[in-house]
């Protein structure tokens, strides 16, 4: 059974330990939000970035996931739906989810920007690290063009 994210929290120590040693650090909250980013991934060997994705493909084949997402696309989705969040909170909650196997609904972020789901939506994300934008893109765009590190089709 997966924890609820406050139990993963209070009962993971070396989570706890890590999220310490990141809060003390002497650098801004967006800059802890980067360093909890690379540092929680790499302690739960998730995927930090769309590309590492593939690596994982076992992985997510043995627990049944179908719709796999990186730490990346996760915190950003995450961020759209709510922009004015703690950045440290958004990559923690990026990470449970991805470790846990499970993600926001992209009909969310959908009906947030749109107000209804459209038929066929796809979306691209742009920037680095926490500092990202979600992209919504017609039928006549190129994501790459876009400037998109990856696109995503409601399907």
């Amino acid at each position: 059974m997966k924890p609820t994210f406050e139990q993963w929290i209070n009962e993971d120590q070396p989570l706890n330990d890590t999220l310490v040693k990141i809060q003390e650090m002497d650098c801004s909250i967006s800059e802890q939000a980067e360093h909890a980013f690379k540092e929680l991934s790499k302690m739960y060997d998730l995927p930090l970035m769309p590309e590492d994705l593939e690596r994982y493909e076992d992985y997510f084949e043995s627990r049944d996931i179908t719709d796999p997402r990186s730490v990346y696309e996760e915190a950003a989705l995450i961020k759209f739906l709510e922009p004015d969040d703690d950045p440290r909170g958004i990559v923690l909650f990026a990470v449970y989810n991805v470790k846990h196997g499970m993600g926001v609904n992209l009909k969310d972020v959908f009906k947030k920007n749109f107000k209804k789901v459209p038929k066929n939506g796809k979306l691209g994300i742009k920037g680095e690290w926490i500092n990202t934008s979600i992209v919504f893109i017609t039928e006549t765009d190129n994501w790459m063009d876009l400037g998109c590190k990856v696109m995503i089709r409601l399907l």
